[in-house]
């Protein structure tokens, strides 16, 4: 028998809890910024260290694939120990690891370090989710907006800031150095905000599963359509980020202009994520505002292959399809599961089928591209994967979504 059957149209009115907003935003910031800065820092570290292209894109493919496979302990850490506490414990080994990356030689104990990153990373996702189903019930898209627009912002900064940092500290260590200190006093800063909410982390504790044990919902067809969705748009994002400037670097772009285009796209995520939440309560169905997400990712990539000359609008359509799109599918595990418990599941089985789908995406872009001699197709099979969210975002209906809430197995 189903349990209450939640509005899946809109959010409920009602007072904004700024300080666990808050919370969410600060502690989101210190989970990309490792994994955001490889890129631009990829010449200092191959120079500095003597490595291939290849050791340096397993510093992104790692992680990634830590995000998927790991993602189901979430769940159980956040019930031995509270999502407060246990979103803080990850958030601390991110930036931990970073640090002592940024200091010791090797590459073994960098390869090391940064899979217990990718681990850290991949723990707090879930229990974000937790922590928005338990503590802000009422605020589903606004939590999940907060955290999300955390994410894309420290994805932003760290993108633009790493490679001045590097030139201002004696190279990539100093800068990575820098950017994961940052990152654990945003730790300090969510354990005072989320102290200060007035619906703490305590009662998203109390609904942990009994001993510790996950319950990945793997019988509901709806948790896999999630986690196809979230995978396409994974992998549109990773592949869209590894390859999209280096598109117009054969254009003949500056590679620092090239590389202004990631950050224009995130500011555009950014906007879109704002308005995710005010769409919401304005009434939009969750499919609705995901469909306008894919019609916005693939206008972004059409338009790049059809009308290039134009980089810089398709790279905000597209930032804004994406970040919508972010933010909305990490919203629907809190929609489809009766409580904070339920939803750790949910959250983690969608999480451990997307990353795992979107690890694949930069590397095979990058095969095409070494077969064919340009990024022509590999922009193609981008727009293929962009449009493919149309459909899957459209079937998410109400009736899917309400008749999916309250089950577990």
């Amino acid at each position: 028998m189903l349990g209450p059957v939640p509005d899946h149209r809109r959010d409920p009115e009602g007072a904004i809890p700024g300080a666990a907003l808050t919370a969410l935003v600060v502690v989101s910031l210190a989970l990309r910024p490792q994994l955001a800065g490889i890129g631009p820092l990829s010449g200092g570290i191959i120079d500095d260290l003597g490595v291939s292209h290849a050791f340096v894109g397993l510093l992104t493919t790692i992680p990634v694939l830590c995000m998927g496979l790991f993602a189901p302990a979430g769940p159980v850490l956040a019930a031995r120990l509270g999502a407060r506490w246990a979103i803080a414990l990850a958030a601390a080994t991110v930036g931990a690891a970073g640090l002592l990356r940024a200091a010791l030689p090797g590459e073994a104990a960098i390869l090391a370090l940064t899979f217990l990153i990718g681990v850290g990373t991949a723990v707090a996702g879930p229990m974000l989710a937790m922590f928005v189903r338990g503590d802000l019930p009422d605020h589903r898209v606004a939590g999940t907006a907060a955290y999300a627009g955390g994410t894309t912002l420290g994805q932003a900064v760290a993108a633009g800031a790493v490679v001045p940092a590097a030139a201002a500290l004696g190279g990539w260590r100093g800068s990575l150095g820098l950017v994961s200190a940052a990152s654990l006093l945003s730790v300090v800063a969510w354990l005072a905000l989320t102290a200060a909410a007035s619906r703490a982390a305590p009662a998203t504790a109390a609904q942990g599963t009994p001993g510790g044990r996950l319950h990945l919902p793997v019988r509901r067809p709806i948790v896999w359509a999630l986690g196809l969705l979230f995978g396409v748009q994974s992998a549109v994002f990773y592949g869209t980020n590894a390859w999209l400037p280096s598109y117009y670097v054969e254009r003949g772009w500056d590679p620092a202009a090239a590389a202004g285009l990631l950050a224009a796209s995130s500011l555009a995520g950014l906007v879109a994520i704002i308005v995710a939440p005010l769409a919401s309560r304005r009434g939009a169905e969750r499919r609705e505002l995901l469909a306008v997400a894919a019609a916005s990712s693939a206008a972004g990539i059409g338009g790049v292959v059809l009308v290039p000359a134009l980089a810089w609008v398709w790279a905000a359509v597209l930032g804004a399809g994406l970040g919508l799109m972010f933010t909305m599918v990490l919203t629907l595990p809190t929609d489809v599961a009766p409580d904070a418990h339920g939803t750790g599941g949910v959250s983690a089985l969608m999480l451990l089928l997307g990353y795992l789908i979107a690890s694949a995406s930069p590397f095979a872009l990058g095969a095409v591209r070494d077969a064919t001699g340009s990024f022509a197709l590999s922009l193609w099979l981008l727009l293929g994967l962009a449009v493919s969210m149309l459909p899957m975002s459209w079937a998410l209906s109400p009736e899917r979504l309400h008749g999916s809430a309250g089950r577990r197995s």
